[in-house]
């Protein structure tokens, strides 16, 4: 079975198997949970103990693409792979960061992937410390995107990204359009989203849980869900 949840930040307790099977999940070693961004893991890097413990411990595959409020430095130093499909950093064995642009075969059901946001709190952290240039979605980044979903035909069964095209923000307008406000990801995403075929959108960054099966839009915070929900 392959799940979706929304922003962690850092929390991997939410990801453990007691607090899944209080869900009514009962995660098996062959099944998946994927994360829409914002997973704060690693934060301080290698040598920190806790985020070290928290990388080791989980028992079934995690997936995840980054949000805006990620240690892109520390992600980077992981070793690019190709899993599934698609190009990953492999943190563990068990756990891999899905890279923008990329396309993946899990279960018989392809992903497309594309993290990053804009920070609409920026102006509160220190660039190196607490905030990266890196969240924002790069030409090189796009063109990944063009190229993968020209390959498949801009088809794919689901799209995992942190932020969302901005029309699936509009039907809540004055809530959150101001978050994707001058932001180039949400921007980029909107183009590609015009174009493609899929089934369901799941994406992350706005705190949300709101799921319906009448929408093709998933915003995902606190909620798994199954893929296809």
């Amino acid at each position: 079975m392959i799940y979706v949840t929304g922003d962690i930040h850092g929390e991997a307790d939410r990801l453990g198997p007691e607090a899944l099977k209080q869900r009514g999940i009962d995660m098996q070693p062959d099944d998946y949970i994927i994360v829409c961004g914002d997973f704060g893991i690693p934060w301080v890097g290698e040598n920190d103990e806790d985020d070290h413990r928290q990388l080791e411990w989980l028992p079934y595959t995690v997936l995840f693409v980054d949000g805006n409020h990620e240690n892109f430095d520390q992600l980077s130093r992981y070793p690019v792979k190709e899993w599934a499909g698609g190009r990953v950093h492999e943190l563990r064995p068990n756990l891999y960061h899905l890279l923008r642009g990329e396309i993946f075969t899990i279960e018989d059901k392809t992903f497309f992937t594309f993290g990053g946001a804009k920070s609409t709190d920026k102006s509160q952290r220190w660039p190196g410390v607490s905030w990266w240039p890196q969240e924002k979605a790069s030409e090189a980044n796009f063109d990944n995107a063009a190229k993968n979903l020209t390959a498949h035909d801009f088809t794919v069964d689901y799209v995992i990204t942190h932020t969302a095209p901005a029309r699936f923000i509009d039907d809540k307008k004055g809530t959150w359009t101001w978050r994707i406000v001058g932001c180039k990801t949400s921007k980029l995403l909107s183009g590609l989203e015009e174009l493609m075929t899929y089934k369901k959108w799941y994406f992350g960054h706005f705190h949300v849980d709101y799921v319906r099966d009448d929408s093709v839009a998933a915003w995902m915070y606190k909620n798994v869900v199954p893929v296809g929900k």
